[in-house]
């Protein structure tokens, strides 16, 4: 009986240890360097329920706050160097620089930083500068949400622009993704 008990005892120990190792649904990239940041998945956090798909009647208006939005998503993600690809595109967008020089020169800046820290101070400018220019314009369809997290830059707060009212945090990341609300809606 004490033998039975035991294989019982061994085997669900043996289980236990073989599941656990199956039900790890995110896995770590790679050790890191002191500049990278640590990704601890492949998942997308920047994903949502429900996005606007906003149309502005300026073509190439569209173009940067799309890709100001990939911005975003890469701090969110909080990867450095996707930041880099899209504030480099980003700034290759901007064909007027005397409407836009602070925009285009934070989107160099951005585009030359190895840091997720900085990238995010940055990236408060080039939301205040984007807005400016979103608003130089009408949207034909869709909604531009402002949101706002107030524990942002040691409890002075940022806002960001989102295509969703569900909360995103690109200056938090995994570690408060959700926190902030909507601002404003601009439509």
């Amino acid at each position: 009986m004490n033998k039975t008990i035991f294989k019982i005892t061994v085997l669900a120990i043996l289980l236990s240890i073989v599941s656990c190792g199956k039900d790890k649904k995110e896995q770590v990239k790679s050790v890191p360097t002191k500049e990278e940041t640590i990704s601890i998945s492949d998942v997308d956090l920047n994903i949502t329920d429900s996005r606007s798909e906003v149309v502005f009647t300026d073509e190439n208006i569209d173009k940067i706050y799309n890709q100001y939005l990939m911005i975003k998503r890469g701090l969110v993600n909080s990867d450095y160097q996707v930041v880099r690809q899209e504030a480099k595109k980003l700034d290759e967008l901007i064909t007027n620089p005397e409407e836009t020089k602070q925009l285009k020169a934070t989107a160099k800046l951005i585009s030359l930083t190895k840091e997720v820290k900085k990238q995010r101070d940055f990236f408060v400018t080039l939301t205040a500068e984007t807005e400016k220019l979103i608003s130089s314009t009408d949207i034909t369809s869709g909604e531009v949400y402002k949101q706002f997290c107030p524990m942002a830059f040691e409890g002075n707060g940022g806002y960001w622009l989102s295509d969703s009212k569900e909360v995103r945090n690109p200056y938090y990341g995994n570690k408060m993704l959700k926190c902030g609300s909507v601002n404003q809606t601009i439509k």
